[in-house]
This record gives structure tokens, sequence and C-alpha cells, in this order.
């Protein structure tokens, strides 16, 4: 029989180990959009979306005909380097601005938000949100196609 100080030490210690051991475990990092992967290499890529990708610049690929539920996207751009997907990028039609926005509100919260005005240019109004896995940028410039980004974080709010 186990003393009772020893018994209660001893569930302590197990629940912190339970607590730790996720913690612990390497996972891989979901990128954006369930099924993809930073780091994911182009063949894998192409399996996941079910499209192939076609060749735009320097480690730059692109897919067309794609959606984000039942919204069209016009371009999607993926960023690769030696160690796979860096970076995607959405191209979708204005009138997509307010759904997704709204979306991404009720699963990250409230965004930073601030209106950028260069001269000459229209003016531009950025979201951001990191969710310490990702960081997600989403960019309106005038009538121009609303663009939603994703890149690996390279900072946890936690450690704020």
């Amino acid at each position: 029989m186990i003393p009772p100080l020893r018994r209660h030490c001893l569930a302590v210690l197990l629940g912190l180990l339970c607590w730790l051991l996720p913690l612990a475990l390497p996972t891989a990092a979901m990128a954006c959009v369930p099924g993809l992967d930073w780091g994911m290499q182009r063949s894998h890529l192409e399996d996941r979306l079910g499209v192939s990708l076609t060749e735009t610049g320097d480690r730059t690929l692109e897919a067309h005909g794609l959606t984000i539920g039942e919204l069209p996207v016009t371009r999607l751009r993926l960023q690769l380097s030696g160690g796979g997907l860096q970076q995607l990028a959405y191209e979708l039609e204005p009138d997509a601005m307010t759904e997704v926005l709204a979306g991404l509100r009720s699963r990250y919260g409230a965004p930073v938000s601030t209106t950028v005005e260069t001269e000459g240019q229209p003016m531009q109004q950025v979201w951001v949100w990191n969710n310490g896995t990702d960081c997600i940028t989403a960019v309106r410039a005038g009538d121009e196609a609303f663009l939603l980004s994703y890149r690996p974080s390279r900072l946890n709010p936690a450690l704020l």
C-alpha cells in the first residue's frame, strides 16, 4: 500500500507528465488548409490539392480551379524552398472578402488591422492573425482581388 503523501505526489507527477507529453511529441504543422503541412514537396501538394501545379517563377507554383468551401479561388500561389512549402496565397474575388474575414474572425478572433495609403496607389486594407502556427494576412486594395496569405509563424504568441 502506498502512503497518502506519496500517492498524492505520484498523482501530481503523473498529471504533469500527461500535460507535458503532447508538447514534447513531434507533430506535423497544419498549414492553413486541412491536409497540407508546411514543408510538403510539390508531388505531395499536387496529390492533396488534386490539381497539377504550374511553375510561374523561381520556386513559385500556381493552381487554378480550386475552391475554399463554395468560394471560387481565382488563383492559388505556393512558394517552395528546398525544405518544401513555405507560403501560400489565395487570390479571391473582392465579393468573397466579407465572408472570409468573418470566418477568420470567428475561428481566430479579432485581427490586427490597418489601412495603408501610398501616393498613386489604391488604399490597402490589411488584416493579420497569428495563431502560433500560421501567420495569416488578408489584403484588399481598391477593387482589385482580395488576397489571403498564409506562412509559418515565426513567433508563438504564448511567448509574449
